[in-house]
């Protein structure tokens, strides 16, 4: 899986200025670096066995503070019903990597999402930070 507890993510923003007047010469552009507070991925993407969905999610944090983290995975069907197929909640230390967030449900037949939310409370600084997941096909379960 692309995440590792000692990877660190940094967002490079670029922006120009805006030009007045075609004479003036602009200035270089300007650059600036900004860590990301929590990752989340799919560590195995939801997958269809007969009628079982079953994959995995992992959170990192590479910041340097503790996290009360939430992980929640649900199916949503067409009619807008939805099933939880995963929950846990842990701390997630600084610089680290969640255990595996395994789900393995049962679902009756239907069309459904797959969502994923990782919830990270950070006490010290008094923030919630979400991440939100969608697998990238729908499942279609036709077995009973």
């Amino acid at each position: 899986m692309w995440l590792r507890s000692t990877s660190t993510l940094l967002l490079l923003l670029t922006w120009l200025p805006a030009q007045n007047s075609p004479s003036k010469k602009a200035p270089p552009p300007s650059t600036a670096t900004a860590l990301v507070p929590m990752l989340a991925g799919w560590s195995a993407l939801p997958q269809l066995d007969g009628n079982i969905v079953k994959g995995s999610v992992i959170v990192s944090n590479p910041s340097d503070d503790d996290y009360d983290q939430t992980v929640v995975v649900e199916a949503v069907n067409e009619i807008g019903k939805a099933f939880t197929l995963g929950y846990q909640h842990f701390p997630l230390r600084h610089r680290s990597t969640s255990p595996l967030v395994p789900f393995a449900t049962y679902l009756p037949p239907g069309h459904y999402l797959i969502l994923a939310d990782a919830i990270a409370e950070d006490a010290k600084r008094n923030s919630v930070l979400r991440i939100h997941l969608q697998a990238p096909a729908a499942l279609v379960v036709t077995t009973i």
